[in-house]
């Protein structure tokens, strides 16, 4: 996902964080004004992903 730093999907990520919610994000470039939503969004506590392994393995039965 791409969202700059007020983007109503930004907004809508932040609250499922409050919830206790898992919340997944793909970082983008660190240069581009819309990684930054998705960087404040792993600094908040979203899970960073790289590749759809990443999301799998918070899933994998115990």
């Amino acid at each position: 996902m791409q969202a700059a730093k007020k983007s109503g999907s930004l907004i809508t990520a932040s609250f499922a964080l409050e919830q206790g919610i898992e919340v997944f994000a793909v970082p983008g470039p660190i240069t581009h004004p819309l990684s930054e939503g998705v960087h404040e969004l792993i600094a908040d506590g979203a899970k960073m992903v790289h590749q759809a392994a990443d999301i799998y393995m918070e899933f994998e039965p115990f």
